[in-house]
């Protein structure tokens, strides 16, 4: 069964439906700002409630392709992050001989990343033998992943990260996950028109009503994993 699907502009035309006597005074630009501006809502608590939602796996062998991280090797220490980026979870080497290599976060500024840097600058490569199995990273702008070290060897990386959901436009097909929620996503953006513009103080407190609601929404979803049984001691009786 095909998964379900909804278009920009089939929001846009959803909020028309909401606003009604005040459909046609609205720009679509201005409902797709607020469409997306709740679309950043939805994300916010979805994640924090179910973060495994946001969760993937990068590729690195179609660079046009999306979640894309390419192979590292010997004398680069920078390299570009998927776009869709927002917090590494894990970094897995998958390269033969390597599988046991760790890539730990440190920040630009903490002692072991610098000095691990200036070693390597000092040896103006990647030691030679191979006495290194931890390697110092960190994360500089929006997408830059930089290593305190030069990899010892041509390494392909498989980064467990969290993504965000781009901005979408009218002819958009929208990300998958938001269909559940097409019509909050809806709501909010016709309150946005009709209170948010004229009761700043009246729309912040609509918008925490609106986000307890998603949230019950959210939670009603439940878990995507079943697979592991939860049992209670005291329903089945003592082990004894």
């Amino acid at each position: 069964m095909a998964v379900p699907t909804v278009t920009g502009q089939a929001l846009i035309d959803i909020t028309n439906d909401l606003l009604a006597g005040l459909q046609n005074g609205v720009d679509s630009r201005a409902l797709l700002t607020y469409l997306n501006m709740a679309k950043d809502e939805v994300w916010g608590v979805t994640k924090e409630l179910h973060e495994e939602y946001f969760q993937v796996l990068s590729q690195s062998t179609t660079p046009t392709a999306d979640f894309y991280f390419g192979p590292l090797n010997i004398a680069t220490r920078e390299y570009i992050l998927p776009a869709d980026l927002r917090s590494i979870e894990f970094v897995e080497c998958i390269t033969p001989g390597f599988e046991n290599t760790k890539f730990t976060y440190k920040k630009l500024n903490s002692p072991d990343f610098q000095q691990a840097r200036m070693s390597a600058n000092a040896q103006n490569g990647p030691d030679l033998n191979n006495n290194v199995d931890t390697f110092f990273y960190s994360i500089a702008g929006k997408n830059q992943f930089v290593l305190a070290s030069y990899p010892p060897a041509p390494l392909t990386l498989i980064l467990f990260y969290t993504r965000a959901i781009p901005d979408f436009e009218a002819g958009d097909t929208v990300d998958e996950i938001l269909f559940p929620f097409s019509k909050k996503l809806a709501e909010y953006a016709a309150e946005k028109v009709t209170l948010g513009a004229q009761n700043v103080g009246l729309f912040s407190a609509w918008t925490k009503v609106w986000r307890d609601s998603l949230i019950n929404l959210v939670q009603s979803e439940g878990t995507r994993n079943d697979a592991d049984a939860t049992f209670v001691q005291d329903f089945y009786g003592s082990d004894n």
